[in-house]
C-alpha cells in the first residue's frame, strides 16, 4: 500500500498536479486534489492485493482548469506500471465523476482507477 500511494505522489509531482493524500494541508488555492487508497479483499494464490485510489479535485469559480488536471490523471493512470525493489506496481481503468457540491462556484470531481501489486518472491 505505502509504495502505491508514493507512486502516486510522484508520478502527480512530475506533472505538476497539485495533491496532497489524505488532507490538503497547504494554503487553500484552487484547483486542488486529495487521494485516499482502499485495499480490497484478496484471495488470490499468487499473493497478490489490489485496491482502488481515488483522488478527488476540488475547484472554485471555472471548471475549465480542474478539468485539464482530471485528464492528466486519467491519462497518468491508465495502464502504468512501476517495478520498485522487486514488487510492480500497476495503476488502471481511470474514471472520472463530477459530483454536485450544492454550491454555485464550488466544483468536485472524482477520479478512480484500480491497482494491483505484486511482490517478487526474490528468487
Amino acid at each position: 500500500m505505502l509504495g502505491m500511494m508514493e507512486l502516486v505522489k510522484n508520478e502527480l509531482q512530475k506533472k505538476e498536479v497539485p495533491y496532497e493524500y489524505g488532507e490538503w494541508t497547504s494554503k487553500v488555492s484552487y484547483p486542488y486534489f486529495v487521494g485516499s487508497f482502499q485495499e480490497t479483499e484478496n484471495f488470490f494464490e499468487d499473493e497478490r492485493t489490489t485496491g482502488i485510489f481515488t483522488i478527488d479535485g476540488w475547484a472554485r469559480g471555472s471548471k475549465l482548469a480542474l478539468f485539464e488536471f482530471v485528464e492528466t490523471i486519467k491519462h497518468t493512470f491508465t495502464n502504468l506500471y512501476e517495478v520498485v525493489d522487486g514488487t510492480l506496481y500497476f495503476a488502471y481503468n481511470p474514471i472520472a465523476l463530477p459530483t454536485p457540491t450544492g454550491e454555485n462556484d464550488l466544483y468536485k470531481v472524482t477520479v478512480t482507477f484500480n491497482t494491483t501489486e505484486w511482490k517478487g518472491s526474490g528468487e
